[in-house]
């Protein structure tokens, strides 16, 4: 009978997943990591969370808060568990059978896809939106902590303490002119040819450093800054990813339970940065944006400027990232122009101490 089996390991405290080798024996997992230490889990500790069905991995959990998991994807760990642990292997459930009536099942089954189909097309998109406004502010914000490793690692992150003052600064003076909010903003600049900014659940924002270059000015990254923290006000990306989570998760996230959100954070950063947002939620950050540095009391057309400026230079190439996922770009000007014509402002510059050509290179 086989003992060994790869799998991977989650430590409940980071996202990372690591790749293991779990080893069967009569009283508990061996489970061998790749830097040669070893970890045992006694078989009265665990907890089975998947792996009732066909083709789905076995998953078992130790602890309470925060627990470790174990995932392993091939179909005969469970049995091989079972047979092997003996007594203490009656706690963990092998496949479910179908009960008598199971054609029945199928027929009706198969009768139910263009049911799916329509769920899928608008019961899903319904559903994020009723279940958004139920999940609290905390679980948001401990599964965008678990993306930012994703997105920013350490080692491309832009270390200059100039740079993340300033930007601070613009944070600062933005959140405090807006309505009041759970949700605490950080800015986190990425070493990265890649031409975006985005905003994770609960307040974390990445700003990927060609964008912040292509600013002529700190008014004009203070408008890209304002249109992310309202899609983080707004909901947006949360809505975006509850879409994408299975029921026992979304009851997970409403309840507030972060134990399981380490398993999903990779999962989680790549539709971040694949997402596109619906044209109304871009409009909505777009409005609720230049209200918010109108409230600021900065120069609105530093927002303006920005995609001007990226307009231009890309008027014969590839929009990049940033662009493509907006709402078209005249479009979009004319609408922002018509926002900063009907509430004219005395705005007072900001960083008037520095050189922001100085400041927007500064990384290391």
């Amino acid at each position: 009978m086989q003992t060994s089996w790869p799998g991977h390991y989650y430590d409940g405290r980071t996202s990372t997943r690591h790749a293991v080798t779990v080893f069967l024996t009569p009283s508990g997992l061996e489970i061998s990591l790749s830097d040669g230490s070893r970890i045992f889990w006694p078989y009265h500790e665990l907890t089975q969370t998947q792996g009732g069905y066909e083709h789905e991995p076995a998953r078992l959990e130790r602890g309470q808060t925060n627990p470790a998991s174990l995932v392993v994807e091939d179909p005969g760990f469970l049995p091989s568990m079972r047979t092997i642990a003996q007594r203490e292997g009656r706690q963990f459930r092998g496949l479910r059978e179908f009960p008598r009536g199971a054609r029945v099942i199928v027929l009706a089954g198969v009768a139910s896809l263009a049911l799916l189909g329509v769920l899928i097309l608008w019961g899903i998109p319904a559903l994020a939106e009723l279940v958004t406004p139920l999940v609290p502010t905390t679980w948001e914000t401990a599964l965008g902590n678990s993306i930012i490793p994703e997105l920013a690692p350490v080692d491309l992150r832009c270390g200059s303490r100039r740079l993340r003052e300033n930007v601070d600064k613009i944070v600062t003076r933005l959140g405090a002119a807006g309505p009041p909010t759970p949700y605490t903003f950080r800015v986190t600049i990425v070493e990265s040819p890649v031409f975006n900014a985005l905003a994770a659940p609960g307040g974390s924002i990445i700003l990927f450093r060609p964008l912040v270059r292509s600013t002529e000015t700190p008014e004009e990254l203070a408008g890209v800054l304002a249109h992310e923290m309202q899609h983080v006000r707004l909901r947006h990306a949360t809505k975006a990813l509850v879409r994408d989570l299975s029921m026992a998760a979304i009851a997970g996230a409403v309840l507030g339970d972060v134990s399981g959100i380490g398993a999903f954070a990779v999962q989680a950063g790549r539709t971040l940065t694949t997402l596109h947002h619906s044209r109304g939620a871009e409009e909505e950050a777009d409005r609720e944006g230049m209200r918010l540095i109108q409230a600021a009391q900065i120069d609105p057309s530093g927002m303006i400027r920005f995609f001007e400026t990226v307009k231009a230079k890309t008027a014969n190439a590839e929009l990049p990232g940033y662009l493509s996922t907006h709402p078209e770009t005249d479009q979009r000007l004319a609408r922002l122009k018509a926002l900063a014509a009907e509430v004219p402002v005395h705005s007072t510059p900001l960083l008037p101490d520095g050189r922001w050509e100085d400041v927007k290179n500064l990384c290391q």
